[in-house]
């Protein structure tokens, strides 16, 4: 991984679908955007933040998340994801992350991932 600078920011911008429900996601009844749909695109967000850093085949995984609802998030109205990296230890990478809906703060916490050789991390799992 190439020197990644602390305060290296990322967005994403999108529009959920009812496919990102809770209850598409096996909560019933719930037809708010649900908590592995978030995660998601916390993650997709991170890692296109990271992309311009990597090095050969790497690739980010997800290690730690510590996040916070603060407000439910609706089907069609647009997404704003922002990732900012606030610590780097070796291929560690650790990021402050928030979700707005309609100036809405619906998710906040942080976001830590580790930088692998993707082809290596796969065959580890019988996967390559």
């Amino acid at each position: 991984m190439k020197l990644l600078p602390l305060g290296t920011r990322g967005t994403w911008q999108g529009i959920p679908g009812p496919e990102q429900t809770a209850e598409a996601l096996g909560n019933p009844g719930v037809r708010v955007i649900g908590s592995p749909a978030l995660l998601a695109l916390i993650e997709q967000c991170g890692h296109n933040t990271l992309q311009p850093f990597y090095e050969g085949e790497e690739a980010a995984v997800g290690i730690r998340f510590v996040l916070e609802h603060c407000s439910a998030a609706v089907v069609g109205d647009p997404l704003q994801v922002k990732v900012e990296v606030v610590a780097v230890e070796g291929r560690r990478v650790q990021f402050q992350v928030e979700i707005a809906q309609q100036g809405r703060l619906v998710m906040q916490g942080s976001y830590t991932c580790q930088v692998v050789d993707l082809p290596r991390f796969l065959a580890r799992y019988g996967l390559a």
